[in-house]
């Protein structure tokens, strides 16, 4: 039996019935589906309630609104099987993922099948991003490589093999319940959620599949919230993730991973500075740079990296040199 779950708020009918019916043309049917509605207006909670009243597998439960980490964590405690995954209520699946996430997580004793996923805006798919490989394995030997991966965003001449995929989604994914334990996502941030699951997942995972299937529809709407307009409370959420980050720097141990998490700092750091300017906040930019956190871009190692911007170069080499005023 396989999970999935799905934060619902204020989606509109049309995309849940969309995704919905995504679920419906799943050639693996042993699923049970849990639609946690998180404070939605009356006519979403209607038709949900409507729509699971005769489906044995749909349930709905409907919580005050806590945000999408809390409806995610609801999810995770209600639900029960072996396996689980999420999906967004304004995404699709595509109708092989649970077949085939199933039989390769069960077949190779895995923890975490990761599949690719297309980018879809205005009805047309504009990119595909998943690995190289038909298929590859992480474990305990090479996993550092995956979580330099997952960290840094950026390619590395000994790991070209995961291409363009994305490792910090938590959805195109299937998951083994076991090693969840009590790994939860966090309800204090309001950014990049998932993310930060994925990197304490690490820490659990021992073996992790990477397939070239493409397994997930993901709609670029512009009701979405990674696409809220700039304010002070985005900008204490960018913030607050980098001091998640920075925590779980400090006390690592590795090298190349404690390098790769200086390399999120440093990339959260750009997106950061891009917000203060595009919100006219200019006045913050030097307190921001001066802070404690960003000392560490002194220690940043980048000659591994394949895939260097020239932004990035710039924007480092700017700061190393105190010309904030370039930055």
């Amino acid at each position: 039996m396989i999970d999935i779950i799905i934060p619902v708020y204020n989606t509109p009918i049309s995309d849940l019935e969309r995704c919905f019916n995504s679920i419906l043309k799943q050639t693996y049917k042993n699923y049970k589906v849990y639609i946690i509605d998180d404070g939605s207006h009356d006519e979403v909670k209607n038709y949900l309630d409507d729509y699971v009243k005769d489906k044995d597998n749909f349930c709905v439960k409907h919580i005050l609104n806590g945000g999408v980490s809390n409806a995610r964590n609801v999810g995770i405690d209600i639900s029960n099987s072996q396996y689980l995954t999420f999906l967004d209520a304004d995404d699709t699946l595509v109708e092989s993922f649970l077949e085939d996430a199933y039989n390769l997580i069960e077949k190779n004793n895995l923890d975490l099948i990761i599949g690719g996923y297309n980018e879809i805006k205005n009805g047309e798919v504009y990119k595909i991003r998943k690995c190289e490989l038909d298929f590859y394995v992480y474990n305990k030997n090479n996993l550092e490589l995956f979580i330099d991966k997952l960290l840094s965003g950026k390619l590395k001449n000994n790991n070209k093999i995961i291409g363009n995929l994305p490792s910090g989604r938590i959805y195109t994914r299937l998951y083994r319940r076991s090693v969840l334990g009590d790994l939860r996502f966090n309800n204090n941030l309001g950014m990049s959620e998932d993310t930060l699951f994925m990197i304490d997942l690490m820490n659990k995972a021992n073996t992790i599949g990477i397939s070239s299937h493409v397994w997930y529809n993901y709609y670029i709407n512009d009701y979405s919230i990674s696409r809220r307009k700039v304010n002070d409370n985005v900008i204490k959420d960018h913030m607050s993730f980098i001091k998640e980050i920075y925590k779980r720097m400090i006390i690592e141990e590795n090298k190349e991973i404690k390098n790769a998490y200086i390399f999120r700092i440093f990339k959260s750091l750009i997106n950061l500075v891009d917000l203060v300017k595009s919100s006219n906040k200019n006045n913050l930019l030097n307190d921001i740079l001066n802070d404690e956190i960003f000392k560490y871009l002194n220690d940043l190692d980048i000659s591994d990296y394949i895939n260097i911007s020239d932004k990035e170069i710039e924007f480092l080499n700017n700061y190393r040199d105190g010309l904030y005023d370039k930055i």
